[in-house]
């Protein structure tokens, strides 16, 4: 009896040491996922989205904010490299010009445009493609990755919320 005494002094001293800590917890929680390919060929085109965190909301201003930056790039040596938003962003061209809209869970709506990120300048061509708009790297632009921005459009405000953006690359081939 003596030694069942002494097993449940233990056990509740330990089951009030343990009630005692706090529990440990996540936050903010954030993931991505990729692929692994093993003896079959190599994906032709790799895109990479990043999303700034942190920004400034802002008024509906002249000035082009840089909201996200993307990456493309490929294996291929035929082709131009070509990026749009996906569906739901309704993409459209806009005086060549690559548009989409972000909406944020408050229904805010951000018109954005895909660029070098250099202010007034778009060296990005955009294309209509089997009625899609795509933005297509220029001719001359040899090299097999690409590097760009999506900035606010034409005056557009900035509301505090958080933004999805989904955007599709592929190999442009004329």
């Amino acid at each position: 009896m003596k030694s069942l005494f002494k097993r449940s002094a233990l056990a509740s001293a330990l089951l009030l040491t343990a009630l005692g800590t706090q529990a440990a917890s996540v936050s903010f929680e954030t993931s991505d996922s990729d692929t692994v390919v093993v003896g079959a060929t190599a994906e032709k085109v790799t895109l990479r989205v990043t999303g700034y965190k942190n920004l400034t909301p802002s008024a509906a201003t002249v000035t082009q904010i840089k909201i996200a930056s993307f990456t493309m790039s490929t294996s291929s040596g035929t082709g131009k490299l070509a990026v749009t938003y996906a569906p739901e962003h309704k993409p459209k061209l806009d005086n060549h010009w690559v548009i989409g809209e972000l909406k944020n869970e408050s229904g805010d709506i951000v018109t954005t445009a895909l660029n070098t990120g250099t202010p007034g300048a778009n060296i990005l061509d955009g294309v209509d493609i089997n009625g899609e708009p795509w933005a297509v790297v220029p001719v001359n632009y040899k090299e097999q990755s690409y590097t760009g921005n999506v900035i606010t459009f034409n005056g557009s405000a900035l509301p505090v919320g958080v933004y999805p953006i989904t955007l599709r690359a592929a190999l442009y081939q004329q």
